[in-house]
């Protein structure tokens, strides 16, 4: 068989997409002048497609809308997460007063019962809840705001085609591993076949150096009969059915790179028939050199289903 990448490969008619991808997207005065917005997708491996969102609560109502961006993804966990923070002055902290003054309160209480020092001031921060942070919640957002809310989509389908470009090109680079693979499978089934038949022609010659010690001085097997046997043992160490579905799985895989898509599936079947293949002719070999080119395919199989199980 021709090696795959002898030629020039076609464009795929949709990119291959790895399944892995992270992407930033941050702007200050998003949603309001006093706000700065940051979304982070990240993805990883899955079996199908699993979308997980981290919003404020009070931004839950968003969901849908997010989801609808994400459409593109076919396969994958994602992890989508909002990064929201008021304006400085937002985030001052404030003196809990009313706690103060129960606790001083507390120590006039006492009276003469325990010894007693002057409250330092070290002393009362170090109560909790003394401290209070006024960036709790965004208030100004709890309601909901049209406005508000498109400023933070838009937001994120900037973050949404970074995160594919990501992907993409994550994916660009596994389909020409992936390509030369497969060429790779292709050289070792071709070198397997010659192996093969050099293995059946072998047969008769090795099937009379097994039965001459064995027959001694008595009347040699019947021609006929011996025929029989070297075509018996023949059929049994014929890997050339093996042989033909790994040609045909590797003209499969190269059509699927070419086609593109979420191909990650298609290509994790024939993986696993290639291995079975690979297991069958081993199976038959019957010969040294087929052996040793059986393990060397199931190498590189092994390889090939390791990068598919990151393809979209």
């Amino acid at each position: 068989m021709t090696r795959a990448s002898s030629a020039a490969s076609p464009e795929p008619t949709a990119p291959v997409s790895s399944m892995t991808g992270y992407a930033r997207q941050a702007a200050v005065g998003c949603p309001t002048p006093s706000h700065t917005a940051t979304w982070e997708i990240r993805a990883v491996n899955g079996r199908g497609l699993d979308v997980r969102f981290r919003l404020p609560n009070w931004l839950d109502r968003l969901e849908p809308a997010l989801r609808e961006k994400l459409k593109a993804c076919q396969r994958g966990t994602i992890t989508v997460s909002l990064d929201l923070r008021g304006a400085a002055r937002e985030s001052n902290l404030a003196i809990n007063r009313p706690l103060i003054e129960e606790i001083v309160g507390l120590q006039k209480s006492l009276g003469d019962l325990v010894d007693q020092a002057p409250l330092r001031l070290t002393d009362l921060l170090g109560v909790r809840g003394v401290i209070e942070s006024q960036q709790a919640e965004n208030p100004a957002l709890n309601e909901p705001s049209p406005a508000e809310d498109a400023a933070l989509v838009a937001l994120f389908v900037q973050a949404v085609d970074q995160f594919l470009n990501a992907r993409r090109a994550e994916g660009a680079k596994l389909a020409e591993i992936l390509r030369g693979q497969v060429a790779t499978i292709a050289e070792m089934t071709a070198k397997a076949r010659a192996a093969a038949e050099a293995q059946t022609h072998g047969v008769a010659e090795r099937l009379h150096t097994r039965l001459a010690p064995l027959l001694g001085d008595t009347p040699p097997v019947p021609a006929e009969r011996l025929a029989q046997e070297i075509a018996l043992l023949a059929q049994k160490c014929d890997p050339s059915e093996e042989m033909d579905r790994l040609e045909a799985h590797c003209a499969a895989a190269t059509a699927l790179l070419d086609e593109g898509g979420a191909i990650g599936r298609k290509l994790d079947f024939l993986a696993q028939e290639f291995n079975r293949e690979a297991n069958t002719l081993m199976s038959k070999a019957a010969d040294l050199s087929v052996t040793q080119t059986g393990l060397a395919l199931k190498t590189v199989i092994e390889q090939f289903r390791e990068q598919v199980q990151n393809v979209e």
